[in-house]
């Protein structure tokens, strides 16, 4: 235990320049809401890959990946967007818009998919 400590205070040590993130951003509320989506879209990922185990080779099982890919694609946006909030990474301003473009595309493909496949 003691070693691992010591290890510990001697990364600490070494590291040259520490950047603090600007955690009065939280306060926003635009950053509210990308938290509230981030920690909601880690829940419908959860529940999607719930859904995906249950649907193994079913007919609707190619939709609920295309629905998977969405949320994965959605909770790395707002993880982009958060660290961008915070200032810890600067993203260029088309990266986040971007992605949210991806995750409404995929989520209107799976969408058709699911139409296609119940008619």
């Amino acid at each position: 235990m003691k070693k691992n400590s010591l290890i510990l205070s001697l990364l600490l040590l070494c590291t040259g320049n520490a950047n603090a993130a600007n955690f009065a951003v939280i306060s926003q509320p635009p950053t509210i809401l990308s938290l509230v989506v981030f920690i909601v879209g880690i829940g419908c990922l959860l529940g999607s890959v719930k859904i995906l185990s249950l649907l193994r080779g079913g007919l609707l099982f190619k939709s609920w990946q295309i629905f998977l890919t969405a949320f994965i694609v959605l909770v790395i946006s707002q993880a982009a967007n958060l660290v961008n909030d915070f200032e810890i990474l600067l993203l260029p301003t088309f990266v986040v818009p971007a992605l949210l473009l991806l995750t409404i595309g995929l989520f209107l493909v799976g969408v058709f998919e699911t139409k296609k496949t119940l008619e």
